[in-house]
């Protein structure tokens, strides 16, 4: 019999060029803080590919629906399933997506893998801006923001020197406010007009990033499309992570002004790390490694120091410094609520409340503001050597070795 050839599988483009590429052009735009991150549930619990079962065919299977019957719209689903299950109310669903998000919020890999991209966005500190259709709390919970944008009332609680979330179809902490149903999507924007006329001026003026989000909303296309109307060949160009998308979707929203992009979220703020910290924008995670065992070794010591002896009591008031300061970078820095400025600022400030001390001559106070000059100094240098654990009493200045002194 004659061979048959074989046809080999066909090979999906590398991410990695990809992802640098769009990092490439986003770049500038994120270090002035003008990129905004659209996240969508394909980021936290709709992972495709990764959760067991979605909420969507969840919907399908309690709404007594046939496979193979045609598959309506999200918003559709929801509807029939409130009208057929619970005479249009709205309990029975609610109930099902509170169970559904608390299913995630339990320890352990459903709640890793819905936190995977939240946390990660939380590191980068030049993002501030986000809008999500997500229910779920995981986004401003990942950001350390105590109240998200959900309705109007909300806005008058804008800081636009912090973080912000614009939560535009609700939060399961609001149950009255989740938008699910196709009646709820035909009033969300005029229920709260204020939320979506925040969207429109964020859509109008910077640089948006979807992630893990379909665009199939009804409510987006029409913002999404009066913008490319109205701003015309000067709207700003969006990009949409989906390595997933067809030729089809591709075309369809390049003619609106988005581009999709092949690769997924993580290896989109993967490679935004990386590049950060090539520029020294950001510390490397293995640095903080290094001031995390930095700290515990620090904290062993304190725990054992004797203060009898006066080397031993200032070298405890300088181990102070130094864990507060390790716990304030490491948890700025976690949380990405402070910059590389930021940290100079910081580190100016503990400098002149240093040479403030040595001028009163106030030997406790200078042990303490020693230290945090100290972790400070070496963060913003990146330094990796053994931070010196004591404080010498008599030279002022930071120790490998106990001076004990005389005693107290």
């Amino acid at each position: 019999m004659p061979s048959r050839k074989t046809v080999p599988a066909r090979r999906r483009p590398d991410p990695g060029p990809i992802a640098r590429e769009l990092v490439s052009r986003l770049f500038e735009d994120i270090l002035r803080e003008d990129c905004v991150v659209f996240v969508g549930a394909g980021a936290t619990t709709e992972r495709r590919g990764q959760v067991r079962q979605s909420f969507y065919d969840l919907i399908m299977a309690g709404s007594g629906l046939s496979a193979t019957s045609p598959r309506p719209t999200f918003p559709e689903l929801m509807q029939y399933f409130c009208d057929k299950r619970d005479g249009g109310r709205h309990n029975r669903l609610i109930r099902e997506v509170i169970s559904r998000i608390e299913a995630f919020c339990v320890r352990g890999e459903d709640n890793a893998l819905a936190n995977m991209f939240t946390s990660s966005l939380a590191e980068i500190p030049y993002l501030n801006r986000f809008v999500t259709t997500n229910w779920d709390p995981f986004l401003e919970r990942s950001l350390d923001v105590l109240v998200a944008m959900v309705e109007d009332r909300d806005l008058a609680f804008w800081d636009d020197r912090k973080r912000q979330v614009l939560k535009i179809h609700g939060c399961v902490t609001r149950p009255y406010s989740i938008v699910a149903t196709q009646s709820d999507y035909d009033r969300c924007m005029t229920s709260n007009p204020l939320i979506f006329n925040k969207l429109k001026d964020l859509m109008a003026t910077k640089t948006f990033l979807f992630a893990g989000y379909s665009m199939r909303d009804a409510d987006f296309r029409t913002i999404w499309d009066g913008i490319i109307q109205s701003l015309g060949r000067f709207a700003k160009l969006a990009y949409a992570l989906d390595p997933n998308a067809t030729a089809d979707e591709i075309s369809f929203w390049a003619e609106r002004g988005i581009q999709l992009i092949g690769i997924t979220d993580v290896m989109f703020i993967r490679t935004l790390r990386e590049r950060l910290e090539k520029t020294n924008l950001i510390p490397s995670e293995r640095f903080l490694e290094f001031l995390e065992r930095q700290r515990r070794r620090i904290t062993a010591i304190h725990i054992s120091l004797s203060q009898k002896s006066h080397g031993g009591l200032i070298s405890a008031m300088y181990q102070d410094g130094l864990l507060h300061g390790l716990g304030d970078v490491l948890v700025a820095t976690m949380l990405g609520t402070k910059k590389r400025d930021d940290f100079g600022a910081d580190l100016r400030g503990a400098e002149e409340q240093f040479e403030k001390q040595q001028q009163r001559g106030n030997v406790i106070e200078i042990a303490y503001s020693g230290g945090r000059c100290e972790v400070l100094k070496r963060f913003i240098r990146r330094t990796s050597t053994p931070i010196p654990a004591y404080f010498h009493p008599y030279r002022l200045k930071p120790t490998t070795t106990l001076v004990k002194g005389k005693k107290m």
